[in-house]
């Protein structure tokens, strides 16, 4: 082996690994962004321009860039860009700051990528080098939540970003030193541009499939982190399922000449967009299979459209049609962020208010102390209204506020657990249509592919891959049908007017207090919550007067003789604290015993 070759044996890994880094950055700050939410506090709309900067910017640079950036000097500056934008993120003191550092990271990106390609195709045959390009492309994508829910969870977001300028260098240096071959070595890409238009079936089906990828790495992680409560480094370690999957679907589908693999691809991708919107419950372990069936149906798809869409050029002809999948790929995670964020937002502000109820249900008939119970209602309330728009509130927050009496801590501990299955089941509920919606866009994308091969001279379907692929997607939903996915959400709330059984372990003043909220409640045509919330917060969530409101109580504490609750004599002292205080004495009365 001569010095030269020593030199540059690693020379091709290293443009791949540039490539990769840029269009794993279109994903790699996903596990972050609840972080970032939390620093710049700031809505989950706002943050994902985080995600829709780059991706935006990356979609419309790509082909200018694949015009300009050609050569070695171009890799070299675009890579010393990249890193700097890369440290300009790190460093943000603010939201829109690291917004539009995002935004230049995704030019000087588009330019990374187009130089790095033709250097490959300088430095290996055509078709290894696009199978490397391409590979890395895919790799990068679905690696990237992964990455970077890691270095948030060991340091911070911010390290995310600063780590990213080192790795940019190596492929620096990796040109630097490859100058010998890169001046030698065969010039694909000086050939002449190929005739005609892009090809616009697989680019609006990788338009399509990027789309759905936008839900299967954004909601996925901000339901796992902000819905489920758990860590950046758990959240990575759950979501490793899907570029596993994809690394060994890819494998498949770059080796294959045609879109043949993309429709079996779009159809598995669908299956487990689907059972991700329909989860019977909320641990892990049921996003498991779904994320199989995306990451295989990614690896497949995103393999063979690009694959055929790079390949479509002449022997010299690879930089248009390669940055024609880069700004079709990119756009496509960007519409998808634009038509699902505002579904999933709208639908977690509408599961908030049922998840309040069922949860103050629960503290209602919990075992604890009336004083306490009250005390925590109120905090919990508090969290509640003090919570940022699509955000759950702090249990956390709300127990350490509340006075609980040390006996009762296991009570606590149980009934807090109670609460946080009824927050999981409304995000988990929130993320249902997104979902739905991302598996019709990737069935879209099916249907864009089917009509190509259809129309296409000489292509034919793989019929067996197809029917496996359906079948599979089929099983996975139809078990989650089965299983419950379609009505899974926070617990409904008993109807006050109905006779209910009342909960054990409460005193008889708990119980009068039960039973005056149902009679009250009943009468107002409330729940029962929503009344508890118009007597101990500053909130009226149903606009009544204080005039209904003393009727109503009034009605309550009949309710509560006629359950054998209250004694007539003590019926009387409450009727009496409603006429000469209010509802304020007859809560005061309560809390008194």
């Amino acid at each position: 082996m001569t010095e030269a070759d020593a030199r540059t044996r690693g020379l091709p890994l290293l443009l791949a690994l540039s490539a990769g880094l840029v269009l794993a950055d279109s994903s790699v700050v996903t596990l972050a962004l609840p972080a970032i939410l939390r620093e710049f506090d700031a809505g989950v709309g706002e943050v994902a321009w985080v995600l829709i900067a780059f991706n935006l910017a990356l979609a419309l640079a790509a082909l200018p860039c694949a015009r300009l950036a050609r050569g070695r000097s171009a890799f070299v500056v675009a890579s010393v860009a990249f890193a700097a934008a890369s440290l300009a993120c790190a460093a943000a003191p603010s939201l829109e700051v690291l917004i539009a550092a995002r935004a230049v990271q995704g030019i000087v990106g588009a330019a990374v990528v187009a130089a790095a390609l033709a250097l490959l195709l300088r430095a290996l045959p055509r078709r290894r080098a696009i199978g490397l390009w391409a590979a890395a492309g895919v790799l990068g994508a679905a690696l990237g939540p992964a990455a970077g829910g890691v270095l948030t969870e060991a340091f911070s977001w911010q390290a995310m970003f600063a780590l990213q300028a080192p790795v940019a260098l190596l492929g620096v240096l990796g040109a630097r030193r490859g100058a010998v071959l890169l001046a030698t070595g065969a010039t694909a890409t000086s050939g002449p541009q190929e005739a005609g238009g892009p090809r616009v079936a697989p680019l609006a089906a990788l338009l399509l499939v990027s789309a759905a990828l936008a839900a299967a790495l954004f909601l996925l992680v901000v339901m796992l982190i902000e819905g489920w409560r758990r860590s950046p480094g758990e959240a990575a370690l759950i979501v490793t399922a899907m570029p596993l999957a994809a690394l060994l679907a890819g494998r498949v589908a770059r080796d294959a000449r045609s879109l043949g693999p993309a429709l079996p691809g779009c159809v598995l991708l669908a299956g487990g967009l689907a059972a991700l919107g329909l989860l019977p419950d909320t641990g892990a372990g049921w996003t498991i299979a779904p994320q199989l069936a995306i990451g295989a149906g990614l690896g497949l798809a995103l393999g063979a459209l690009i694959g055929v869409t790079v390949a479509a050029g002449g022997d010299g002809a690879v930089a248009r049609p390669a940055a024609w999948t880069i700004a079709a790929r990119h756009a496509g995670i960007v519409a998808g962020l634009l038509v699902l964020t505002p579904i999933f937002q709208a639908d977690l502000d509408a599961a908030r208010e049922p998840a309040e109820r069922a949860g103050l249900a629960r503290v209602l008939d919990a075992p604890i102390d009336l004083k306490a119970k009250i005390a925590l209602a109120r905090a919990l309330d508090r969290e509640i209204t003090g919570a940022a728009d699509q955000q759950l509130p702090d249990l956390a927050a709300a127990f350490a506020a509340a006075p609980l009496p040390a006996g009762e801590r296991a009570d606590a501990a149980r009934l807090r657990a109670e609460l946080e299955a009824e927050l999981d089941g409304a995000a988990t509920s929130a993320f249902r249509r997104s979902f739905l919606v991302a598996a019709l866009l990737a069935l879209l994308a099916a249907g864009v592919v089917a009509v190509a091969v259809a129309l296409a001279r000489g292509a034919a379907a793989n019929a067996v891959a197809i029917a496996a692929a359906a079948a599979a997607a089929t099983l996975l939903v139809g078990a989650h049908v089965a299983l419950g996915g379609t009505g899974y959400g926070p617990t409904a709330v008993a109807d006050p007017c109905a006779a209910r059984e009342r909960a054990a372990g409460v005193d008889r003043t708990q119980l009068v207090l039960l039973a005056t909220l149902d009679g009250g409640a009943c009468r107002l045509r409330l729940a029962r919550e929503d009344l508890l919330l118009t007597l101990i917060s500053r909130r009226n969530p149903a606009g009544v007067s204080d005039a209904e409101l003393g009727d109503a109580l009034g009605d309550g504490i009949d309710r509560a003789q006629r359950e054998g609750a209250l004694p007539g004599f003590a019926a009387a002292v409450l009727r009496l604290a409603l006429r000469t205080g209010g509802p304020t004495a007859l809560i005061g009365r309560l809390l008194d015993g």
